[in-house]
């Protein structure tokens, strides 16, 4: 076969490909939501002159194409796997791979972001507590911090540092935790690992807690992580503790005016199994324990790690208030919260406290 002949065959075979690709892609179903990467996906634009000219439906059309494309989720793999396995490529969109973990390399340290945090914090204090609080602040170690290699990291000392709220007892829970404590595939902790940091919390908060809990599993599940770097991991199971109090406390929902148990195991199903723990971001929840004889009653500020700690407390006190900031303006918390005579707890994780401008 003459050269000429391959370069004409070589041509017609190329454009049949793009032509039947891109009748595949005409024919397709627009896929609403990407399940692994929990995210809803970009809708064909609408079209006008005034987006036509100010240059953003092109820029949608862009993201809907790459959004659409047939077989996506199978390219991503592809190419992730092709990235970290044949490349040797050390991470991709931040995310990398430590023996059977997937973890988030979270840098540089965002100094603003950790002086914001304090700020929002110092507010409700200044706004909400006095002498009649015992107040306690805790922060809780990203994964990565816990990886002793060559990838970048924040500077967790000087988190801890500037972080130093004065007026608050510090309990630092970073020799309680290990790598094995968190998730393979995500970047929450397991509730079933936390005996340590409640441990350390119920001596320094001056509580007894009964630690002897039934562990439960409840549903396989991929984190956040196997849907940002598609390669493939061991699947994580969601597992909780019970026992008897906590099976008989309440959890009241404000934002929906509905009563709940402490796990909501309908969100088994739901896109992010994690939501299992307190039906996950909720702006506040009370959670009523009617097993305790002491009057006795904490206030939470925290994230979503807060979901699985929480219930691990409910054994100390009558009365659990849980405010999620991301989702409430702390301007308003008087409305339905008495301060007076409360502990009162603020637990994030580093990942929000450098990245805190979401706090309202």
């Amino acid at each position: 076969m003459s050269d000429r002949i391959k370069n004409i065959v070589s041509t017609i075979s190329f454009l049949f490909v793009i032509i039947i690709v891109l009748i595949a892609n005409i024919m397709k179903e627009n896929t609403v939501i990407s399940l692994s990467e929990r995210r809803r996906l970009q809708q064909f634009p609408e079209f006008s002159v005034k987006t036509l000219f100010n240059g953003s439906f092109f820029e949608k059309f862009d993201k809907y194409t790459m959004d659409q494309f047939i077989q996506r989720e199978f390219f991503r793999s592809v190419k992730a796997n092709t990235e970290v396995n044949v490349f040797k490529k050390q991470d991709s969109n931040n995310i990398y791979k430590y023996d059977k973990n997937l973890i988030e390399q979270i840098y540089p340290l965002n100094e603003k972001s950790i002086n914001n945090m304090v700020k929002k914090i110092s507010e409700i204090n200044e706004k909400y507590l006095n002498e009649t609080n015992n107040v306690y602040y805790s922060i809780i170690p990203d994964k990565n911090y816990f990886v002793m290699n060559n990838h970048l990291k924040l500077d967790y000392q000087k988190l801890q540092d500037i972080m130093n709220l004065e007026w608050a007892q510090y309990i630092n829970i970073f020799d309680c935790l290990d790598l094995s404590c968190y998730y393979k595939t995500d970047s929450h902790w397991k509730q079933e690992c936390l005996k340590k940091v409640i441990d350390k919390m119920a001596t320094q908060m001056n509580l007894i807690l009964d630690n002897n809990y039934k562990e439960k599993k409840i549903v396989d599940f991929k984190g956040i992580y196997s849907g940002q770097l598609p390669i493939k991991v061991e699947t994580d199971e969601i597992r909780i503790l019970t026992n008897d109090v906590l099976s008989k406390c309440t959890v009241y929902n404000y934002e929906t005016s509905k009563t709940t148990a402490i796990y909501d195991l309908e969100k088994k199903n739901a896109l992010d199994k994690y939501d299992i723990y307190l039906s996950g971001a909720t702006p506040l929840l009370a959670i009523e324990n009617p097993n305790v004889a002491q009057d006795k009653e904490l206030i939470v500020f925290r994230d979503s790690y807060g979901s699985s700690l929480v219930p691990l407390l409910v054994n100390g006190y009558h009365k659990i208030t849980v405010i999620d900031t991301r989702y409430i303006s702390p301007k308003i918390l008087a409305n339905y919260i008495e301060f007076n005579n409360k502990d009162v707890l603020f637990v994030y994780s580093t990942l929000l406290i450098n990245n805190s401008f979401s706090l309202k």
